[in-house]
Formats: structure tokens, sequence, C-alpha cells
């Protein structure tokens, strides 16, 4: 029962990748930057407030929230980087949220990193990404995002 509700969630965010860039203003929601890939995905947070991804510290689901997940992908070797401390902000309209730690997740045997944000009105957001990696300097990565309610 484990493994298919580990497959759905996974089905689901994979969806979700598929689905989200046809909201991105560029046209997608994958960069490259100093030798690994991001992919970003973002979805309702209702659809993951029952799985064990919900994280620490928070009690249920706040008003318009979203739920953002990121993975990496190291170019040359093609594998997930699971060692990475990753930390998201939104800017939208001139405000900008403080740089909120996105936290390691495991759905399927794969390490994703993701958490909540608050996307209060709908329009233009960019989410600036801050990937830290052990020896390496720190990556900043801008993703544009227009969101619809």
């Amino acid at each position: 029962m484990k493994t298919m509700k580990n497959i759905l969630i996974l089905m689901v965010l994979l969806a979700s990748w598929v689905s989200v860039p046809l909201l991105a203003e560029d046209g997608g929601y994958f960069q490259s930057a100093d030798g690994m890939n991001v992919y970003i995905g973002i979805l309702p947070a209702e659809m993951v407030k029952d799985h064990r991804i919900v994280h620490q510290g928070r009690e249920g689901i706040r008003t318009r929230e979203q739920h953002l997940v990121v993975t990496l992908v190291d170019q040359t070797s093609g594998q997930r980087i699971e060692d990475a401390k990753v930390a998201g902000r939104l800017r939208h309209e001139g405000h900008a949220s403080e740089f909120l730690p996105l936290e390691p997740m495991e759905i399927a045997d794969t390490i994703t990193y993701g958490n909540f944000f608050s996307f209060p009105e709908e329009g233009a957001y960019s989410l600036q990404l801050r990937i830290d990696r052990t020896g390496e300097p720190t990556t900043e990565v801008e993703f544009r995002h227009r969101h619809v309610q």
C-alpha cells in the first residue's frame, strides 16, 4: 500500500512538471546552472496535504498556498543531487519574501526538495532559488511564473 501511495504521489508530481510550464511566462520550468539541471514544479498544496511530505512545524494548509518541488540533477553523471541545501523565495510586484529552506523529501526512492509558498494573488512571480553544495560556490537561479487561481 505504501508503494502504491508513493507511486501515486510521484505521478502527480510528474504531471505537475508537465502541466505547470504552460503557466510559465518564459515557457519552462527547467534551467541549467553550474553543472546541474534544475527542475521545478508548482502544484496546489491541497494535493499533498495528507502525505508525509507535509513539512515539519506546520499545521494544515493556508489559503492560496502552493507546494514547490525542486529536483537537482548532475549534468555529467545524470544522477540526482541529494545532499544540497536549497532555499527559495518569491517576489511579486516589488514585494519579496524571505528565503525559506526547501526540505529534502523522499518519494519513490528519490530525493527532491520542497516547501509551501503563498501566492496571494494572480499575476507574475519571480522564484529565486539558492543552492548550496559542499565544496561548490552557491548557485542562484531565477524562474518566472504566472500564477492563476
